[in-house]
């Protein structure tokens, strides 16, 4: 029997938090998908609802490769292109 003992390093946060904006009329939104089920066809929901209430709203589908671990280099530049990120975690 193998036991493994899963301990991380942490990491320095590059990324600093904004302010939350007055409107999210015209932003650009992403909307996050960690690839577990069934958070897929929930933030399309979501998508799609907010479409009817957020006039001139930009939505980016972005996606992890891998539910466990980090977002890529490539994720992370595509977030810092958008004004809002909504994550969503499944299971």
């Amino acid at each position: 029997m193998k036991i493994a003992i899963p301990e991380g390093q942490p990491q320095p946060h590059t990324l600093q938090p904004v302010d939350r904006p007055r409107s999210l009329e015209g932003l650009r939104i992403a909307f996050l998908d960690n690839t577990k089920a069934p958070v897929d066809k929930m933030l399309v929901h979501l998508e799609n609802r907010m479409r009817e209430k957020v006039p001139g709203m930009q939505p980016v589908q972005i996606a992890k490769k891998d539910m466990g671990k980090p977002a890529s280099p490539e994720v992370m530049q595509a977030l810092q292109n958008v004004d809002v990120v909504i994550n969503a975690l499944g299971d």
